[in-house]
């Protein structure tokens, strides 16, 4: 791959400063993050102004170096802008978590397409909501709608007993939970209540602390913008 140009739809998922007018961006692709160099970035004339941003879909043109080393972005197109991300500031504060635990978790190779299907249909969902969805049992649900398909991802979703009410962690050990809540768990989307989806959100946590190396501190900063 090194010494190709690769042609790719990818998601923005950090930009950081270079030097006074380049920066450093890192993008989803169907086959794994990539890091790029965008020389020039942020002068006045430059190409690139404009062409991405973070949440930003965009059809990358890169020259691949070696492996480990950082790529020279060559074009850049935006395909979806994601405009409705930026008038809420829980929108935008959840799309970050939802980035940052895919640049942690999501894989090298043809799996990572998954995860690029799941961060942008949880984008998508954020940026597309109503003025009636703009609530906090909103926010919450699509919190745990995306980490229910992290953990699916990684095979670590949690099994759901909801005629009991539990709900199964690391075999022979469960976390009893009321069963309004395990359904919660079952399809997030559904709740409407508040107090029943935090209650979820809170079970969520402890899988999360247990079986994934995540920044605790991070989800429950988000967890309080939102809520």
């Amino acid at each position: 791959m090194a010494g190709e140009t690769v042609k790719a739809e990818a998601v923005c998922l950090r930009i950081v400063p270079w030097s006074r007018t380049s920066h450093i961006v890192q993008w989803l692709t169907p086959t794994g993050k990539v890091t790029t160099v965008v020389k020039g970035a942020v002068r006045p004339k430059s190409f690139f102004l404009g062409q991405y941003d973070l949440n930003y879909t965009c059809e990358i043109v890169y020259y691949a170096r070696g492996k480990g080393e950082l790529h020279a972005l060559r074009e850049c197109t935006p395909l979806v802008f994601r405009e409705g991300l930026r008038g809420d500031y829980r929108a935008l504060a959840l799309a970050g978590y939802f980035r940052a635990s895919v640049s942690d978790h999501a894989p090298q190779g043809p799996e990572a397409a998954d995860w690029r299907r799941l961060l942008e249909a949880s984008l998508d969902a954020l940026a597309g909501r109503g003025a009636a969805e703009d609530t906090t049992a909103f926010f919450v649900g699509e919190l745990l709608e995306f980490e229910r398909n992290v953990l699916k991802l990684a095979g670590l979703l949690p099994e759901i007993e909801l005629g009991g009410g539990t709900a199964t962690l690391r075999g022979e050990r469960t976390i009893p939970v009321p069963a309004a809540v395990a359904r919660c768990l079952e399809n997030p989307r559904g709740e409407k209540k508040t107090e029943i989806l935090l209650d979820a959100a809170r079970v969520f946590g402890v899988f999360y602390a247990f079986h994934l190396d995540s920044a605790v501190d991070a989800r429950r900063s988000v967890l309080k913008v939102i809520s």
